[in-house]
């Protein structure tokens, strides 16, 4: 059961961490992508886009920044939600187990998103999503295991 709550908690912290950098990267990131958006189109070089700025730059920066900005928000709560229900998972109970095992196959379903983005994301964010990935899919075997089951029985019980 300590496995379980412990794991569920690594993985609601990885989440939260992993919005976090979207937060505090996301002008930077979103000028790199909206750069290499607008030279795509245009044929010109990303860095030539970034120097000239322009009205287009600074609207595909604005649209990339705010996308980033909701995805960060979307990890960030489902990190809270996967932490709140693994904290409750001490109580064994069947039905918090099966709200952790949703909330850990959200974060995970996530975490895939952020780890395969090819918008926007650095090698930081990458590695934590996998982490974070790993780690809700592990919540969600650690959460069925027979010894969590008779820890519940057992609790039940009492």
């Amino acid at each position: 059961m300590l496995a379980l709550v412990g794991v569920a908690v690594v993985s609601a912290l990885a989440a939260i961490v992993d919005g976090v950098l979207f937060f505090t990267g996301g002008r930077d990131m979103a000028a790199g992508v909206a750069a290499e958006t607008i030279a795509s189109i245009t044929g010109a070089s990303a860095d030539a886009v970034r120097a000239d700025g322009g009205a287009l730059f600074e609207a595909a920066l604005d649209e990339v920044q705010s996308t980033l900005a909701v995805r960060g928000g979307v990890a960030v709560f489902f990190g809270v939600v996967l932490l709140f229900w693994g904290l409750l998972a001490l109580r064994g109970a069947v039905w918090v187990r099966v709200l952790l095992t949703l909330a850990a196959l959200t974060n995970a379903g996530v975490a895939l998103r952020l780890a395969t983005d090819i918008e926007g994301g650095t090698a930081a964010i990458r590695g934590v999503a996998w982490l974070t990935l790993a780690t809700a899919l592990l919540v969600v075997v650690l959460a069925w295991l027979p010894p969590v089951n008779r820890y519940a029985k057992a609790r039940k019980g009492r």
